[in-house]
């Protein structure tokens, strides 16, 4: 009998394929001969600011920046009863949508026509879905800090902010499920006052209103939110972009495609960092599901889209996942890449949090590099209180801003110069496992480690903050555990 039953459920997949029961489609280019766009022009489509990181870091510009080639798109678009949703330079590509399934095999017919894939009804995770705690009273833990001071604390951040670095003049876009009460609530209005809420977009919608889902709201809180004594963010005078990609309602693979197409905006608008606190693996149609074998770095949209941007000199941050007790049980693309900093979560002890995805990728790889306050994360509600929840959504940022933190020490350095210098600071760095990766960072150290080149460099004094007011703090260094 099971095995009709699966019969039965592959007959009525292909059925309800035939049907296209999103409608909606990736169409893969060819080529880009005959764009007229030129790498000798790219100010025609890249911002200076994008130009710039890509000149700072030695990257050099490539195919892969060229728009798609508008011809194709118009001849795409000419087709009755298309609408284009999505253009991609990264894959060359355009995502549309269409409940006529016969103008499909008119696309294929198009002689620059590579491909043409159904993007297929599939249930993606918010990795780290924030879950308050029913307790929303909690004493405040250090002053202007609030309850923002244990996250930080505990990858030793402190230093960092106490030399001056907040995020000043570090741009990240978030890409999230939505951004609900972020345009009022006031532990954001001093991003707002001093326009550093750089741009947003649904890019799921197609629309400018991200005002959707709590959970971008929830992320940014730990990054940008600045609310002394309440709760302070790892980067609080960090720049951000706001990109929606995640239909909370309507899970497609379609949002795999809004990702890339996000970071591709990021991209050409010249941004730093990426934080990413979303995952796919398991499907709504088993038949759908990612594998486990998908996690290899090189098979996801998602995933492929992430390490593209990080060759293109952004960083980007992303959750390890919340399947660390459940079947999946290993890390959630894109978490597999292997040129982004992949965050799993610990509690306020420094031990693994029970839900925090697991690694290796596929081809064997550390994932998750480093460990974050992901059980207990301080964040701000939409009714304005500050509470702790717990995710590796929480990971992610408080991670990502930190390490803007850290770059802004470091305007210098490439992306996986930032990268290394963290793994390397970590507790685990000599010894890793699948649970903790290279486990806990130290931000105090990545910071020496990118001054002197190497851990064992280290100058043994260390005097902050500088300028100083009231007080100065020393620090010593030393290679002997007598001391």
């Amino acid at each position: 009998m099971k095995n009709i039953l699966l019969i039965l459920l592959i007959v009525s997949a292909v059925s309800t394929d035939a049907q296209i029961a999103p409608n909606k489609y990736w169409v893969e280019f060819s080529d880009k001969s005959n764009t007229p766009y030129s790498l000798d022009t790219p100010e025609e489509f890249l911002t200076s600011r994008a130009l710039s990181r890509r000149s700072n870091q030695g990257i050099q510009l490539n195919d892969s920046d060229l728009p798609v080639d508008p011809a194709y798109v118009a001849a795409v678009a000419e087709i009755e009863n298309i609408q284009l949703i999505h253009r991609s330079r990264w894959f060359n590509s355009v995502t549309i949508f269409t409940e006529d399934s016969t103008v499909l095999d008119q696309i294929s017919a198009l002689p620059f026509v590579a491909q043409v894939r159904n993007v297929r009804v599939v249930k993606g995770e918010y990795e780290g879905s924030a879950l308050p705690r029913e307790e929303s009273s909690f004493s405040l833990l250090k002053d202007p800090y609030g309850q923002g001071f244990t996250q930080i604390d505990q990858i030793n951040g402190l230093p960092l902010h106490y030399m001056g670095n907040h995020g000043e003049g570090m741009q990240i876009a978030v890409l999230d499920a939505g951004f609900a009460h972020v345009d009022h609530l006031p532990i954001f209005k001093r991003l707002w006052d001093e326009n550093r809420i750089l741009g947003v977009h649904d890019f799921v919608d197609g629309d400018g209103y991200i005002y959707h889902h709590n959970h971008g709201m929830y992320v940014l809180s730990t990054m940008g939110g600045y609310l002394p004594d309440s709760l302070l963010g790892t980067s609080y005078e960090a720049s951000f972009y706001l990109f929606r990609t995640e239909d909370g309602d309507s899970e497609t693979l379609l949002e795999e495609d809004n990702w890339a197409v996000a970071a591709e905006r990021a991209d050409s608008l010249g941004v730093d960092l990426i934080n990413s606190s979303l995952g796919y693996s398991l499907f709504d149609d088993p038949l759908q599901d990612h594998a486990y074998e998908d996690m290899d770095g090189n098979t996801t949209v998602i995933t492929r889209a992430a390490d593209l941007a990080a060759s293109k000199g952004i960083l980007v941050v992303t959750s390890a996942g919340n399947s660390g007790s459940s079947p999946w049980h290993y890390i959630t693309a894109p978490a597999d890449a292997d040129s982004v900093l992949t965050a799993g979560a610990i509690n306020t002890e420094g031990i693994h949090a029970f839900f925090s995805s697991f690694g290796p990728t596929a081809d064997g790889r550390v994932k998750p590099d480093v460990m974050t306050l992901g059980q207990g994360s301080a964040f701000a509600n939409s009714d304005s209180t500050i509470r702790t929840g717990n995710g590796t959504s929480f990971s992610s940022p408080i991670l990502c801003g930190m390490t803007a933190c850290l770059w802004q020490a470091h305007p210098e350095k490439k992306n996986m110069d930032i990268i290394r210098a963290i793994q390397e600071s970590a507790s685990l760095f000599t010894n890793p496992n699948d649970s903790m990766g290279y486990g806990i960072p130290d931000f105090w150290i990545a910071d020496k480690i990118l001054n002197s080149g190497t851990q064992g460099n280290v100058l043994p004094l260390t005097v902050f903050p500088n300028p100083a007011n009231n007080f100065v703090q020393l620090e010593w260094h030393s290679s002997s555990e007598e001391i």
